[in-house]
């Protein structure tokens, strides 16, 4: 009993500690997105956030599944301080994703004439594709290392490497040159994100430059990508769920508009940065007790973090909901079109947020497999009603559909994690903290 309490306060305090630093990041990533738009205007931050939205799915695609594998490994392996596996797990994952990500963006690099024209009729788009294709690359090896990081028991690193300090360089750029195009910004973002990339390898290795230790685990690539094809079905479907209305709307809707339901959707997952604060804690730790089979423990600490989300998360709808006129007209002219749209996009984080960590619940106990069965029923139901609904309403379809389906996939993962753990996520009043 005293060990959970002390698990509980040990959550506690990392959790608020990831909070803080991923309030830096939301903040960040919420200036950045202010100061481009402000920078371009609503046409050209149109084409840019487009491109932005693609390089967010493509790099999240070409890491293969291998982050979450990454992340489960690695936190088993430091809870015996395995250094080796820690570093081989890394490497074959890095490499995996270095040759999947390399071929993507050169796909995306050579083609950006024609998806520009053939699938968004935009041929203005080419220009940003083009210059933001070499991104893919260091935005899934940064995820990597970040994800390695945080299954090292440094989640404020991980935070940091995946929400911040990219955010920051791509400020400090736009303040300093002559940005007035979207492609500018796109190649601006290209050369700091590569920039990032580097430093952070430096850091990760700074911290893996162990004594070799005898390796506990048998890791082969096989092995990793054996657990890391539903892991990448997963993030695929989810990725779907995420972008399907703004690429629809990419095709649909005129740049102005692409920029509105790009700011308002950025805008609107600040309500969830809290999920990934606490996430970036308790994921490890989730693999580490159902390993250990401690299933009392699971539940205290699922339920605790489910808890410390809501409180964090309920102020930052209020205001969204209440300020909407004052929040989109921080962007500039041309933005204010987009209040529904952001109330709309924060119910549906707002559910992400309340439902709790189940995803990584699912996927850190070995039921991937529930979890990508949810997620192949929500994401091609959802691409189906978004192209249903943005030619009839617009940008308002496209942040329509996006609610829906993120509520419904977290409150399908709800029934899983039910099923399979013994206990609800959503009904925390019922548990007493041992």
């Amino acid at each position: 009993m005293n060990f959970l309490k002390i698990q509980n306060k040990e959550v506690l305090l990392q959790s608020f500690w990831a909070f803080f630093v991923k309030v830096l990041g939301a903040l960040t990533a919420f200036g950045m997105s202010i100061v481009l738009a402000r920078k371009l205007g609503a046409h050209q931050s149109g084409y840019f956030f487009l491109g932005l939205t693609l390089i967010s799915f493509f790099g999240a695609v070409s890491r293969c599944g291998f982050d979450n594998v990454v992340l489960r490994y690695t936190a088993a392996a430091k809870s015996v301080s395995d250094w080796t596996t820690i570093r081989r797990v890394f490497f074959l994952g890095a490499g995996g994703t270095l040759i999947f990500s390399a071929f993507v963006a050169g796909f995306l690099w050579l083609g950006s004439g024609y998806w520009a024209s053939a699938f968004f009729g935009k041929p203005d788009l080419a220009p940003v594709l083009a210059a933001i294709a070499p991104s893919v690359v260091s935005f899934a090896l940064l995820w990597l290392v970040a994800q390695s990081l945080q299954g090292m028991g440094r989640a404020s690193s991980a935070i940091l490497a995946m929400n911040v300090v990219s955010n920051i360089t791509l400020i400090v750029s736009a303040s300093l040159f002559e940005v007035r195009l979207g492609a500018q910004a796109a190649f601006a973002y290209s050369v700091g994100s590569l920039l990032v990339l580097a430093g952070f390898l430096i850091f990760w290795y700074s911290r893996v430059t162990r004594d070799i230790s005898q390796q506990t685990y048998e890791i082969s690539l096989a092995s990793m990508m054996a657990s890391a094809w539903p892991l990448w079905i997963v993030l695929l479907m989810s990725q779907l769920i995420q972008w399907t209305g703004q690429f629809v709307g990419g095709a649909y809707l005129p740049p102005e508009e692409i920029a509105q339901l790009a700011v308002a959707q950025r805008t609107a997952m600040l309500v969830s940065f809290i999920l990934t604060a606490v996430n970036m804690v308790v994921a490890p730790r989730f693999a580490a007790l159902h390993a250990s089979g401690n299933m009392e423990a699971l539940q205290s600490m699922a339920l605790t973090a489910v808890r410390l989300m809501a409180v964090g998360a309920t102020p930052v709808v209020a205001v969204m909901f209440v300020f909407p006129d004052f929040l989109m007209g921080l962007f500039g002219e041309g933005f204010s079109g987009g209040t529904v749209l952001l109330q709309v996009l924060a119910v549906g984080q707002f559910v992400n947020v309340l439902t709790g960590s189940v995803g990584y619940l699912l996927s850190m106990s070995g039921h991937e497999r529930d979890l990508r069965n949810t997620l192949l029923v929500v994401a091609p139901v959802s691409v189906v009603v978004t192209f249903i609904l943005v030619p009839i309403y617009g940008a308002l379809g496209a942040a329509l559909s996006t609610a829906l389906a993120v509520g419904a996939q977290n409150l399908l993962a709800v029934y899983w994690v039910k099923r399979r753990l013994g206990f609800n996520t959503l009904a925390v009043w019922r548990f007493k903290s041992v």
